[in-house]
């Protein structure tokens, strides 16, 4: 017992105490850094497969000239700014560009269909309140008139008839045209070399 307490009380024993405590606290340092890196892997990943989903759905409504329900949100949260220090060791530099690209340009192209949907709902409610100001005027002219009710009646078709054949939602060209450029500059990511590393980063195999 004497020879126990000796040792615990000797320089020696504080030392080595002391390097196995710094030891536990750098390997539990590390071990939760490699945690860490996992999760903002998975994170980044899910974030990129969404917004390349979401970047597919404007390209294919563009193509098709449908333009009044354009995804509006395509880069959820950023969170590249956010865990890029953590990976710069495991991409190289051209892989890092693709990857900053790939957020630069998908937040345009989410900024110019916000502005696209701006557009298409302030047609709408103009549409709205110049059709109320139209059936106004027929519903007045119609007072003159000896059949009031069918005045009013085959100036609604005509009015409907015309809004049918130019109906058209409005959205300036140039937003249109900068998220066309925009789609040709943009390279998807998880395909991509880039992509590949950052699925093993993240211990996914898919």
């Amino acid at each position: 017992m004497e020879i126990l307490i000796s040792i615990l009380n000797s320089n020696g024993f504080a030392g080595f105490a002391t390097i196995l405590t710094g030891s536990v606290a750098i390997l539990t340092y590390f071990s939760q850094k490699k945690s860490n890196k996992i999760q903002a892997a998975r994170v980044l990943l899910t974030e990129i497969r969404t917004a390349e989903e979401q970047i597919a759905i404007i390209d294919d409504k563009i193509s098709s000239g449908n333009l009044s329900d354009l995804p509006t949100s395509v880069i959820k949260s950023g969170n590249w700014k956010k865990y890029a220090h953590l990976f710069i060791s495991d991409f190289d530099q051209d892989e890092l560009k693709l990857i900053n690209s790939f957020y630069d340009h998908g937040e345009l192209i989410e900024n110019f269909a916000r502005r696209n949907a701006n557009y298409f709902w302030i047609t709408t409610e103009e549409r709205a309140r110049t059709t109320v100001q139209t059936i106004a005027k027929f519903v007045t002219g119609s007072f003159e008139n000896a059949d009031p009710n069918k005045y009013v009646k085959d100036r609604l078709t005509e009015y409907g008839n015309g809004m049918d054949l130019y109906n058209t939602p409005y959205s300036p060209k140039v937003t249109v045209d900068r998220i066309k450029i925009l789609l040709q500059k943009i390279e998807k990511i998880t395909t991509s070399s880039a992509g590949i590393k950052l699925k093993k980063l993240s211990n996914l195999d898919k």
